[in-house]
């Protein structure tokens, strides 16, 4: 699903800008241009800003796994679902 539809950013993008240390909208508008143009994605970046704050950091520990185990895949499969719940 697109966060910012002036320059086709998707939310996967918005998360790792997130995970990778945006964390205001003004700066997640200088490392991808998200709600720089026509400003209507604004309130969703502030969305995805917080619900990143609530959201513990499984994602990062998922990403430093060299492959994926049982745990990890499990963890993987309930954030999948919690995306399709959102």
């Amino acid at each position: 699903m697109y966060a910012c539809v002036c320059f086709s950013i998707t939310e996967e993008e918005i998360h790792d800008e997130i995970s990778a240390g945006a964390r205001t909208q003004e700066e997640l508008g200088e490392r991808c241009g998200a709600g720089t143009s026509c400003g209507t994605c604004v309130e969703r970046l502030g969305c995805l800003i917080e619900e990143a704050r609530r959201r513990p950091c499984v994602e990062h520990a998922l990403k430093a796994c060299p492959s994926v185990c049982d745990a990890a895949a499990r963890v993987g499969e309930v954030l999948a679902g919690d995306a399709l719940a959102a």
